[in-house]
């Protein structure tokens, strides 16, 4: 399996992260990508100064585009809300595109903190097939919590 994982942009209020499989080994793979990670000031725009407690805490899936080139459509690229039993987001099988910025974004369901919740999320290439590929970019918008 090949991954590339590029974070292209990491501001205060969204992240765009470009994601790149390849299957060489026979084996299924997972990105997973975790809020508290992601740049956590919310800058002086919104009143709070650099590391002022202000901390990256959920993930809204605003606009996404994929590629997907898999033997078996039966296993395709998945993203899911992070937690101890994942949630679905959304499936992603050949090459197409969403843009959920209409409405807010595509909200995690899940409550961090709850039942394993990270208000992280899972990228999960299903295919076991060598050289299938599935390419995926994602713009995220994040959700701060103040402690």
């Amino acid at each position: 399996m090949t991954q590339v994982v590029t974070k292209q942009f990491d501001g205060t209020r969204k992240s765009i992260f470009t994601i790149n499989f390849k299957i060489a080994a026979t084996t299924a793979e997972t990105f997973t990508i975790v809020p508290a990670n992601l740049n956590n000031s919310k800058g002086f725009a919104t009143g709070a100064t650099a590391n002022s407690g202000d901390v990256c805490t959920n993930l809204t899936i605003n606009k996404l585009w994929w590629s997907v080139n898999n033997t078996a459509v039966t296993k395709p690229l998945l993203v899911e809300w992070k937690a101890t039993s994942n949630s679905q987001a959304i499936t992603c099988n050949y090459a197409d595109s969403k843009d959920f910025s209409a409405i807010g974004g595509l909200t995690n369901p899940l409550t961090p903190g709850t039942g394993g919740a990270t208000g992280g999320l899972d990228i999960k290439f299903l295919s076991v097939t060598n050289d299938d590929t599935a390419t995926l970019v994602l713009e995220l918008l994040k959700i701060y919590t103040t402690y």
